[in-house]
């Protein structure tokens, strides 16, 4: 029978660092990897958090990218 099997996984914060000359937001991420599969939205809430509010732009967007793969 298949199943999933988790992988890996990523945190991706993605951020305003400006607009460009047709005034449209630059966009700029930083991806951390090894975030573990057990992690709970509220620690990762947490974790966003703090890693924003070290930078000097805007957040726009955090993200938690799982990759699993398929076993037979």
């Amino acid at each position: 029978m298949a199943a999933y099997n988790f992988e890996n996984a990523t945190l991706k914060l993605s951020f305003e660092t400006g607009v460009d000359e047709q005034g449209k937001p630059i966009i700029t991420s930083k991806t951390y990897r090894n975030v573990r599969a057990n992690v709970e939205a509220s620690q990762i809430a947490a974790v966003v958090q703090v890693l924003a509010s070290l930078s000097n732009y805007t957040l726009q967007k955090a993200q938690k990218i799982e990759t699993e793969f398929v076993e037979l």
